[in-house]
């Protein structure tokens, strides 16, 4: 037993010698590349957390202790002192107060929007990118360079908002979600996805008796659940945090205003614009209370679905 102990612990110590042995050694172009990467790391990593730590301290410190807030929460105590603690007045006045209690109405109407036009929008293009992924499909070619031109190019702003208006769908959520629904990028990507599903796998399916909605839904789908989910979480993330539309779209009904509307008028007006007292005082505070509401619901949703995003970018990548 001792025997083979020592044989044991003598092969270990061998190995490890072994592989330091083997080991390259790096050179010193490849020692300053690697120092240079690292600098350059740090100096990034700390570009992005300090604003994000200003960020949280500032939306949770009262605006009175603003010159006082780095990296703690700030606020002021009876007497008129700064110490270190947290308020929430400035979330529940963006959330029940700020412009008669708006945020509630319009995150309302995000979550209609983005609901139906992630689904929507990602099972049109889905439906548009099975048959252009078949070799046989009928006109293929011109039908897939009409969806690039209209991936590349588009009509403009002008001729958008003309035909909107003649269709009576400005004022409203339906015109947001119909601009909305086309998604050529995604349909690539399912193209891509479903060419590199095996033909076999099909045909067995419909000798078994599977209709065509039977086997899209039963086993395509499920097939390219990762691209179907990375789509959506795209879309999704567009959908809470596009504006562009509405601010197009939306110039009077403010009941019809998403979320990320609201937010851009509460970041893009100054603070001496404003009528509330209250917000002009602590406008900073208000602003970053603002952003972090904002980004919650991001937050909620993206440990959900990044095990499917991780494969389902580069699903069917390799096929062209």
């Amino acid at each position: 037993m001792n025997n083979n102990k020592t044989v044991t612990t003598m092969s270990y110590k061998e190995a490890r010698r072994l592989r330091k042995q083997n080991k390259l050694k790096s050179s010193t172009s490849d020692k300053i590349f690697n120092a240079i990467n690292a600098v350059f790391m740090v100096v990034l990593v700390l570009l992005i957390v300090i604003p994000l730590l200003y960020l949280i301290a500032s939306a949770f410190s009262d605006g009175a202790a603003k010159h006082a807030v780095v990296f703690l929460p700030k606020i002021v105590d009876e007497a008129g002192n700064v110490k270190t603690g947290i308020t929430l007045k400035y979330f529940k006045y963006i959330i029940f107060e700020y412009d008669d209690g708006i945020f509630i109405n319009s995150l309302k109407n995000t979550a209609i929007i983005t609901i139906v036009v992630t689904l929507g929008s990602n099972l049109l293009m889905a439906f548009a990118a099975y048959p252009l992924s078949k070799m046989d499909c009928p006109f293929k070619k011109p039908t897939m360079i009409f969806f690039l031109i209209t991936m590349l190019f588009s009509a403009g702003v002008l001729p958008t908002y003309l035909l909107m208006s003649k269709m009576h769908l400005t004022e409203n959520l339906l015109g947001l979600i119909i601009i909305s629904l086309s998604n050529v990028f995604n349909l690539l990507l399912f193209k891509t996805t479903f060419e590199g599903i095996p033909k076999e796998l099909e045909e067995s399916a419909l000798i078994d008796g599977a209709n065509s909605l039977q086997l899209f839904f039963k086993i395509i789908l499920p097939m390219t659940l990762p691209t179907f989910a990375s789509c959506c979480f795209f879309t999704l993330v567009g959908c809470i945090n596009g504006y562009s539309g509405a601010l197009l779209f939306i110039r009077t009904n403010t009941y019809a205003k998403p979320m990320a509307l609201i937010m851009y008028e509460l970041l893009a007006v100054a603070s001496s614009d404003q009528a509330d007292p209250f917000l002009t005082v602590n406008y900073t505070s208000i602003q970053s209370a603002g952003i972090i509401l904002s980004v919650i619901p991001i937050l909620l949703i993206y440990p959900y679905i990044i095990k499917y995003i991780k494969s389902g970018i580069t699903l069917g990548s390799v096929k062209g």
